[in-house]
């Protein structure tokens, strides 16, 4: 009898991380999250002191603040 074998499937979602854990208590360090579906960049997320900040994959515009407030009101809403 064949054994069967799993297919390999490739993960939906992709996260990249970059942090140093000696950088973040320096003023305007922050931590980058890179958001990638199927391996297209859906966008960038930045955590630094105090600050919340997103960049769509194709932002003309650069990162956009979002208050801590905002977010949590958003995540309470959806999830």
């Amino acid at each position: 009898m064949a054994v069967k074998r799993k297919k390999t499937v490739e993960p939906r979602y992709v996260v990249n991380m970059s942090v140093h854990a000696w950088d973040l208590a320096k003023a305007g360090s922050a931590m980058t999250v890179q958001i990638r579906e199927h391996g297209k960049l859906l966008g960038t997320i930045e955590i630094g002191q105090g600050s919340f900040r997103w960049k769509p994959a194709h932002g003309k515009l650069g990162f956009k603040p979002i208050r801590w407030d905002t977010l949590a009101g958003y995540l309470n809403e959806h999830y």
